[in-house]
């Protein structure tokens, strides 16, 4: 894929108990008041969310990818939530471990990678581990989209 297809996309893998993957347009937003930013993807009936709980502001570096609860009271961290639909039901992931690494910051735009290990929301499958990277995404203000 030439690199210019690939600004404002987010690729993943998993592999574990089920093997998948994704490549699509990711948006972020940033909600200053959190100190979060809010990056998604879908493809299909898939869906990939990382939040990124910044100590200020965003910067380059990386981000020890936690549970979500863990992720919100303490900064720099990340959450990753995965949603995958089966032909039986749909099963979402939550990260449990890993890290997410911001590599470029600046201009409103974000570039890093992830790799984390993720268990089932509700125990109805295995393990998996997901990794990515996500190229020149888009970063705009939040506004009604944040949380209060």
């Amino acid at each position: 894929m030439a690199r210019d297809r690939e600004k404002g996309r987010l690729e993943a893998n998993w592999t574990g108990a089920v093997k998948g993957r994704m490549n699509g347009h990711a948006t972020a937003i940033w909600c200053g008041a959190g100190k979060i930013a809010q990056l998604t993807a879908i493809q299909g009936d898939t869906g990939l969310g990382l939040l990124i709980h910044a100590t200020d502001s965003l910067v380059a570096g990386p981000y020890p990818i936690v549970d979500a609860a863990s992720a919100r009271t303490r900064a720099p961290g990340a959450a990753l939530g995965l949603r995958l639909i089966s032909e039986a039901a749909v099963v979402g992931y939550q990260g449990r471990g890993g890290t997410l690494t911001l590599e470029q910051v600046g201009g409103a735009r974000i570039s890093g990678r992830f790799d984390a290990k993720a268990i089932p929301a509700a125990m109805s499958a295995g393990s998996i581990s997901v990794n990515g990277r996500f190229l020149d995404v888009a970063v705009a203000p939040g506004g009604p989209a944040c949380p209060p």
